[in-house]
């Protein structure tokens, strides 16, 4: 963590800074994944190592109450997703190291959660099976996931580049809603970029209304997607840099970011971007 901060700060950038709209609660410091529950409610979470909570929000980012899952921990919670049949989806597939074999995705109910009620999860259990190594050869470490939304009745993962040397892919796949045990369905593949995972490396992703919006930690990348494959449409960047892990988009196209407080690059804020404000 200090390493990313570091680098982080060394990339600082001032000029054309994404306004902040609040400073989120402490209990929220490590945001690392939100979603609508409806146009005046988000549900947010944590990364890992914190209680495998769920905090449900106004949507100027104060906490209107937090509920426990009773039967899980949090070993990486890294996105959020529904599917508008009354289930919320958390996605404990975080993997930095490429070594996990428990990734798994937690089913709970939206209503117990809304109602301040602690949730028991069902699971989905997964693996991808083009991992045979855990961890991989570090020219394939394309096995950590931060991001996932849902898409005509499945879930879709896109993952996280970590290879050495960088290359940028994000892979798509694909999960049934069930819970059981699956091997994940790889669609394709996109090159977010080959800079760096820094800057581009996916770290959130929402569909709404047949686009894709996926979230780096300097820009949102806006892609029309139809019958589940993805097209680059435009992008935004977002500065200054910080460690921006949580996107979700109103019904009225504003989309709404969240950054993890950082001791030497700040964050810990909500932003609130206007559609409009997107460029190619």
């Amino acid at each position: 963590m200090r390493n990313l901060a570091l680098f982080l700060a060394s990339i600082f950038l001032v000029s054309a800074a994404v306004p902040k709209t609040t400073r989120l609660p402490k209990d929220l410091k490590e945001i690392s994944g939100w979603i609508f529950a409806n146009d005046s409610t988000l549900i947010a979470h944590n990364d890992g190592g914190n209680d495998p909570k769920l905090f449900v929000l106004n949507l100027d980012g104060s906490i209107r109450h937090k509920i426990s899952i009773t039967n899980a921990e949090n070993e990486d919670f890294e996105d959020i997703t529904l599917d508008g049949k009354g289930n919320l989806y958390v996605g404990d597939f975080g993997n930095n190291k490429n070594e996990r074999t428990d990734l798994r995705i937690l089913k709970v109910n939206l209503k117990k959660v809304l109602d301040n009620q602690d949730v028991e999860a069902k699971f989905i259990e997964f693996s991808y099976p083009e991992q045979k190594d855990f961890p991989p050869r570090l020219n394939q470490k394309y096995f950590d996931c931060e991001a996932m939304s849902f898409y005509n009745d499945s879930l879709y993962l896109f993952t996280k580049c970590r290879t050495e040397p960088f290359d940028g892919k994000c892979f798509v796949y694909a999960l049934p809603t069930k819970p059981g045990t699956y091997k994940a369905n790889k669609k394709y593949y996109m090159v977010i970029g080959k800079r760096d995972w820094f800057r581009d490396a996916v770290t959130a992703a929402s569909i709404h209304d047949d686009k894709l919006y996926i979230l780096t930690y300097n820009r949102i990348i806006t892609h029309t997607f139809e019958n589940g494959r993805a097209k680059y449409e435009s992008h935004q960047t977002l500065l200054p840099i910080t460690q921006k892990e949580a996107l979700a988009v109103h019904s009225n196209g504003k989309i709404y970011i969240a950054d993890e407080r950082q001791k030497l690059v700040g964050g810990g804020n909500m932003y609130v971007i206007k559609p409009t404000e997107t460029k190619k």
